[in-house]
């Protein structure tokens, strides 16, 4: 984010509440992936991986005023929530994991974008108060 106008910042604010939005679709791929994949359905798993989608549908809600905080969140959710499903079905992992890997890279590759935007949104909002 080269240029500081408010245009650019609904741009940015667009493209972090996108990634998290991807990756919320990336999240309900998986979860197919791993059911096509012959492993036996789990309920645990499949409220676990609702629970994440819900969360990320109100994260990229939140993205608008809070970009970095929204996209550290996710992350954090993301890892916590592959870890408790795989150790509740160590199965399901194997149908999905390039899906997974793939939502890490993502939402890593997005903080540095959101950071930037947080600050941003701070020093503009300070400038007002000013």
């Amino acid at each position: 984010m080269k240029e500081q106008t408010p245009e650019s910042w609904n741009i940015h604010k667009n493209k972090v509440r996108n990634v998290l939005l991807d990756a919320l679709c990336l999240v309900v791929v998986g979860e197919i992936i791993s059911l096509l994949a012959g492993v036996e359905f789990s309920w645990d798993v499949t409220i676990a991986t609702a629970a994440e989608v819900v969360l990320f549908a109100i994260l990229a809600a939140i993205a608008v005023k809070n970009p970095y905080t929204s996209i550290l969140s996710a992350l954090v959710i993301f890892i916590i929530i592959s870890i408790l499903s795989a150790a509740i079905k160590p199965s399901y992992l194997g149908g999905s994991i390039i899906i997974k890997i793939f939502i890490l890279i993502y939402l890593v590759r997005a903080i540095p974008d959101a950071r930037e935007l947080q600050n941003a949104l701070r020093k503009n909002a300070g400038d007002k108060r000013s």
